[in-house]
């Protein structure tokens, strides 16, 4: 792809905030009580459904909307990533569906064009059993760092020799004990501090 070194990056809780709008529209709707804690769910308790495939479609209602259609970014995220872009070769990994892979990309058009030499879904949550893993998009575009707040994403990718940058300060990935080669970063500042690269003044 590029000999600068490929840094993957996350979309959601990374370049924008996501979980909170989601859950705002979910408990909105179905009378839920769901807060951040409830991100990266591994059972479906809280989301007023034994269904995991209702509690899917559900959420994929709110793809529809023009709400998450006009998500703004972290606005740090656009300065560091544009650093970033000058020394290393940038892509995103995301867990989104396919389903919804055009308006995904025209979001990265619009916030953070030409940053990002390419995005790869891996429908975490995907129906048909259509998923993949972070670790394997990694592995398969030689990718030499993964910027992500999901824990298991980072821990899997780890396992495979990519370095791991444990991004944001969430209910969710804070307690981990880390593995070898993996750091947590609190902010976009964070990240560009261990990349040794100096915002602009």
């Amino acid at each position: 792809m590029s000999s600068k070194p490929i840094i993957a990056v996350d979309i959601d809780e990374v370049l924008m905030p996501h979980f909170q709008d989601l859950a705002d529209y979910y408990n909105r709707l179905y009378g839920t009580q769901l807060t951040l804690a409830d991100n990266h769910p591994k059972d479906t308790k809280n989301w007023g459904t034994d269904s995991f495939e209702v509690a899917v479609r559900r959420v994929q209602k709110f793809f529809e909307t023009d709400e998450f259609k006009n998500s703004q970014p972290f606005e740090e995220a656009k300065e560091a990533t544009r650093l970033l872009a000058e020394h290393y070769t940038l892509v995103v990994i995301t867990s989104r569906d396919t389903l919804i892979e055009e308006v995904t990309r025209d979001w990265l058009n619009r916030h953070f064009a030409e940053l990002f030499q390419d995005a790869h879904f891996t429908s975490l949550y995907n129906l048909e059993g259509k998923s993949t893993s972070k670790a394997a998009v990694s592995q398969a575009i030689k990718a030499d760092y993964l910027i992500d707040d999901g824990f298991d994403h980072i821990l899997e990718a780890s396992r495979i020799g990519v370095r791991g940058l444990l991004f944001g300060d969430y209910p969710w990935n804070g307690h981990q004990e880390l593995p070898p080669g993996v750091v947590r970063v609190k902010d976009w500042d964070a990240v560009l501090a261990y990349f040794k690269i100096a915002k602009h003044r």
